[in-house]
């Protein structure tokens, strides 16, 4: 018998293969990734950190006291906290010449980050930890979409994007995302049929706001409809 995980996986399988060979990650591989892109997918990624803290956070209030994932979580909101998230991608920013100090508020998300936080969010809140962590393990997931796909590769481009990359490749990142797929099995197992559904809609949604983050900053589309630009024209 397979794993629940694995089921997941197989029923999202278009959505996965959008997500590991988006344009944006590809470019990238083959070092032809514009800087611009690259950029802004890191600006409009850290108002989402925030988010995805909140999340972890209100699943340790869920999850079993004691827990593989409650120490999994733990350890990321202690060592690797919001303020030193975004410390680390604006030393990335800067070597690229990006002046600008980097937002964390509401009012600077994209819609599609927006979106994605929101997705979230609201499981957190609603959901228990099964639902949270098929909610979560798309975007930990990152260690096998970047951390694993540039291992020992040198990524032709500005240093920042090898830096970048080799962040997920940490042990921290992965003991995560081991945790939130171990849960998932475990409360796969422990939940009846609706409840196994629900999870792996969740998990697929998740894969798909993915692929929208990428789009968005792929196609450098981030403003809201009826954004003021510099010359006062509406986008």
């Amino acid at each position: 018998m397979g794993s629940f995980v694995g089921e997941c996986e197989e029923h999202a399988a278009s959505v996965w293969q959008a997500y590991r060979h988006h344009p944006w990650i590809e470019s990238m591989a083959a070092g032809t990734l514009p800087v611009e892109k690259f950029v802004s997918f890191q600006v409009n990624d850290a108002p989402y950190i925030v988010d995805l803290h909140r999340t972890l956070a209100l699943g340790v209030a869920k999850a079993p006291a004691g827990s593989a994932w409650t120490k999994a979580a733990t350890t990321v909101l202690d060592d690797v906290w919001v303020l030193n998230e975004v410390a680390a991608k604006q030393e990335l920013l800067d070597e690229l010449g990006y002046r600008e100090k980097l937002r964390i508020d509401p009012a600077v998300y994209t819609p599609a980050r927006e979106g994605y936080a929101n997705h979230l969010v609201r499981t957190a809140l609603e959901g228990d930890i099964g639902d949270i962590a098929s909610a979560l393990l798309p975007c930990a997931m990152f260690t096998k979409v970047i951390g694993e796909r540039f291992a020992g590769l040198r990524i032709q481009g500005p240093p920042a994007y090898q830096k970048w990359a080799d962040i997920y490749v940490m042990r921290a990142v992965h003991r995560m995302a081991e945790a939130h797929a171990n849960m998932m099995e475990d409360r796969a197992t422990a939940t009846d049929q609706a409840g196994r559904d629900r999870m792996k809609l969740l998990y697929l949604r998740s894969l798909q706001h993915q692929v929208d983050v990428f789009d968005s900053a792929w196609e450098l589309d981030v403003d809201w409809p009826g954004t003021a630009h510099e010359t006062g024209a509406a986008a």
